[in-house]
């Protein structure tokens, strides 16, 4: 005698809310990008003076950029 074993139903609620999460943390990461460049502009376009009054260098404007806490220094 022989037994099949079929698989129980999926729930397709998880699905689209995979779905949904994998599209959501796209849109954020490139919002960051976006932020990230931008704050990249806004300190490379700084004099080196300016810089200095932020506590920065010019070589430390990219990864000032890329932390989350130049945010607020730049508004």
């Amino acid at each position: 005698m022989s037994t099949l074993t079929l698989p129980s139903r999926r729930n397709s609620g998880a699905f689209f809310h995979n779905v949904g999460s994998a599209v959501a943390n796209f849109v954020a990461g490139v919002r960051d990008g976006h932020a990230m460049a931008r704050r990249y502009e806004i300190l490379s376009r700084m004099s080196d003076g300016q810089l200095a009054a932020l506590g920065l260098r010019r070589e430390d404007v990219p990864q000032a950029a890329s932390k989350a806490v130049a945010k607020p220094l730049l508004g």
